[in-house]
């Protein structure tokens, strides 16, 4: 019998606004009540039983992926801050090992490994690596883990030249992270606890307890996403905000440990830009005479010192 979940009015309201979720019970954020996992199950059952008589045809497609993906892959090099990177697949493994070695050695000379993500999810139903970042310093990587398959990360940090990891962790979190340039200090993206939007920036200095963090900025308007990174001169960390059509950046000294952020342009309805700096200036992608973008520079965020390099198209 097809499963058939209980419609159970709930009334939410926002903005003045009321509507009724039937469905509202099935949201279960702590993966536990009993109604909400007994109807999981049922309709698991149901897909199994419906799709059994395709389970040949299921084992033969994936034998056939499978055999497609190469027994080894090894990514093409990249270099930066004195290393060369890179991450490969080996026969039978399911995750990358990611291994780095000074740009000063040839490719054939012995890499460190600096993750394998097989050992990582060695114990775990689910994993899944949303990104790493190396100090400048090069001796401490960052590494937002996700374990329960929300892309709720978790961010652990390692110290490359003992190979111990340092005790704190910063749960909930985006995979949206940089390091300030004493290689100490730490920013990262929080999630909201309900809705898991991206809305709060945090610093954290390492071997302190994620307890001890400071809030940095906070988005109080849920359309916008909250992201980061660092400028291509070093100089700056970018705190991005961006909705469906408006945007706005502000800035952190790359170089203070106790920085501020500051408003670059203050969001106004229908403009997007973004922005990086590099040798003195800043050089913006903006679409403020209409629907496309051009490309400007300036030293200054006085708007009206902008140089227009490239004019939007039509």
């Amino acid at each position: 019998m097809l499963p058939k979940a209980a419609r159970i009015p709930h009334a939410m309201t926002l903005h003045g606004d009321t509507r009724i979720d039937n469905y509202y019970w099935l949201r279960d954020d702590t993966r536990s009540q009993p109604k909400v996992l007994d109807y999981l199950q049922q309709e698991n059952s149901y897909g199994h039983r419906v799709m059994a008589s395709q389970q040949a045809l299921q084992d033969r497609i994936l034998k056939e992926i499978i055999d497609r993906i190469p027994q080894r892959e090894v990514s093409a090099p990249y270099i930066k801050n004195g290393y060369r990177y890179r991450h490969i697949y080996e026969p039978g493994c399911e995750y990358a090992i990611y291994q780095r070695q000074s740009a000063f050695s040839e490719e054939w000379d012995e890499w460190e490994t600096l993750l394998d993500a097989n050992k990582r999810a060695a114990h775990s139903e689910f994993y899944s690596m949303g990104g790493m970042a190396i100090t400048p310093d090069n001796t401490i990587m960052a590494l937002a883990e996700d374990f329960l398959s929300r892309r709720q990360y978790g961010i652990r940090f390692r110290n490359l030249e003992t190979g111990n990891w340092y005790p704190e962790l910063l749960d909930n979190v985006e995979p949206s992270f940089v390091w300030a340039n004493d290689s100490w200090t730490f920013y990262y993206v929080r999630k909201h606890p309900v809705t898991l939007l991206p809305y709060q920036v945090w610093r954290h200095a390492i071997g302190t307890p994620a307890s001890q963090d400071k809030l940095i900025y906070e988005e109080k308007d849920d359309t916008y996403y909250v992201s980061l990174h660092k400028t291509t001169s070093k100089h700056y960390v970018v705190i991005h905000l961006a909705s469906a059509t408006t945007s706005e950046v502000r800035l952190l000294d790359a170089e203070m440990a106790d920085a501020e952020p500051f408003v670059f342009l203050p969001r106004r309805k229908d403009h997007e830009y973004s922005l990086d700096h590099y040798q003195h200036r800043f050089y913006l992608r903006s679409n403020r005479h209409g629907k496309n973008f051009g490309l400007y520079r300036t030293r200054m965020r006085d708007e009206q010192q902008w140089e227009e390099l490239i004019p939007p198209r039509g």
